[in-house]
């Protein structure tokens, strides 16, 4: 749940949608799609590694070429942005008007495939920018979808 002194700051409609959404982010399922790179950055020897991999890449590369590529990772960034504001307007408008549990609980699945959709692509224009800059992406490739999901 929010701390008290975030919930105070919000409308009361959002504190409840922000509750929700809280709740929806803690769920096992948003924990099961932890990818082996977020795994490896945990790893301290491993994400120094790959640290180092990524800046001997980006130390290849012209200024020219940095500056294309922080211009096309901010477009990506503004694009997720974007995005994550529009499935929140939409589980607001799912979530305020819904008439019970049930109904809350549809909303708040919807809202996690979406979330994991959006994610999901989010690391694939990711690797795919890292690969037309020749910097290593650290990703493992693609996974096998996972069961229930």
């Amino acid at each position: 749940m929010l701390p008290p002194s975030l919930v105070r700051c919000l409308p009361s409609s959002s504190g409840l949608l922000a509750g929700a959404l809280a709740l929806l982010c803690s769920s096992p399922l948003l924990a099961q799609t932890q990818t082996k790179t977020q795994q490896q950055w945990r790893n301290p020897e491993r994400r120094e590694a790959m640290q180092r991999q990524q800046a001997e890449a980006m130390s290849r590369l012209s200024a020219s070429q940095r500056r294309q590529y922080f211009a096309a990772r901010r477009d990506l960034e503004q694009r997720s942005a974007r995005q994550r504001l529009e499935q929140l307007s939409q589980a607001e408008r799912c979530i305020v008007p819904a008439p019970d549990l049930a109904a809350v609980e549809r909303c708040q699945r919807t809202q996690l495939q979406q979330t994991m959709q959006q994610r999901r692509q989010q690391m694939a224009d990711l690797v795919e920018l890292q690969r037309r800059f020749g910097l290593p992406s650290g990703n493992p490739g693609p996974r096998p979808p996972q069961q229930g999901v």
